[in-house]
């Protein structure tokens, strides 16, 4: 085991329930504060950094920064199924991932922020699937991949704090790290997706093998290529862009402290099953 600062191994602490995933933007979240910090080898190797173990009154979150704390982790690189793994060990139950989206339609304009229901795959090469005993695997059922309950509490603590939400979206996930051409962004509106994003899969899917409530906040930078809109990655709107990335940055960051402040709720959802927990408990 390796650990940074304090191990959380064999401490008095209580574990904690909620996990969050930092994409783009999140690194680090500085309005937590630390109690302990960890990165323990899993079956599945090391997680992306050190995890943070932080409270927030009477409330402990484990903190992970998807790309690394130097944001030196591609998408297609991300050790997914450890970083899950890592914080399934901690005896997280919640995990809310954070990302960084292009829009697919105008109506969803640059500084919203999303929360997704539904995702399409275009990735590849990916290890997307934990084998149950090195030989075995099992068919989950994915018409709802992101927990429909822990997606209604943030929506209620956005309402409370009167951000306004995007409550359902699809999004495209594509290989990365290179953004989409004209054509393929073309190609993605025409197929009536909402947002396009790189580390949404297989991050959803394999905390569902895991037995974890998982939901995502993804705020909106800018409108994908394809759309032609003013507001596209290009050098001459830089400025503009990264102006809102550090906006929806602490949109996002008001809105998870607000959702850890008011406690984490108990959910009682299929995608942390009974059944599906005891599958893996007996089987990893």
């Amino acid at each position: 085991m390796s650990s940074s600062g304090h191990d959380t191994t064999g401490s008095k602490l209580r574990h904690p329930r909620l996990g969050i995933i930092g994409g783009s933007g999140m690194c680090s979240f500085r309005e937590l504060k630390i109690v302990a910090e960890t990165r323990s080898e899993t079956k599945y190797g090391l997680p992306s950094d050190t995890i943070s173990i932080c409270e927030l009154g009477n409330e402990l979150v484990a903190f992970l920064p998807r790309h690394g704390s130097k944001h030196t982790i591609a998408p297609h690189k991300v050790p997914y199924k450890a970083n899950l793994t890592a914080l399934k060990d901690l005896g997280v139950e919640y995990v809310i991932g954070t990302c960084i989206v292009g829009s697919l339609k105008k109506e969803i304009a640059p500084g919203s922020i999303v929360l997704p229901d539904q995702f399409v795959n275009l990735t590849w090469g990916r290890d997307d699937y934990s084998e149950a005993d090195g030989s075995s695997f099992i068919h989950l059922p994915m018409r709802e991949p992101y927990c429909k309950h822990l997606r209604e509490k943030i929506i209620e603590v956005a309402s409370g704090i009167s951000l306004p939400v995007v409550p359902q979206a699809t999004v495209a996930v594509v290989q990365g790290p290179r953004f989409s051409t004209f054509a393929e962004s073309r190609w993605l509106s025409a197929n009536g997706w909402d947002i396009v994003n790189m580390t949404q899969y297989p991050e959803c899917y394999l905390a569902r093998e895991l037995g974890l409530c998982y939901s995502a906040i993804a705020a909106v930078t800018d409108y994908d290529v394809g759309l032609q809109e003013s507001l596209v990655i290009d050098p001459r709107h830089m400025d503009a862009i990264l102006e809102i990335f550090r906006i929806n940055i602490q949109k996002i960051k008001s809105l998870l402290l607000a959702f850890i402040s008011k406690a984490v709720p108990e959910l009682s959802c299929g995608c942390a099953s009974t059944v599906l927990k005891a599958y893996y408990e007996e089987s990893l």
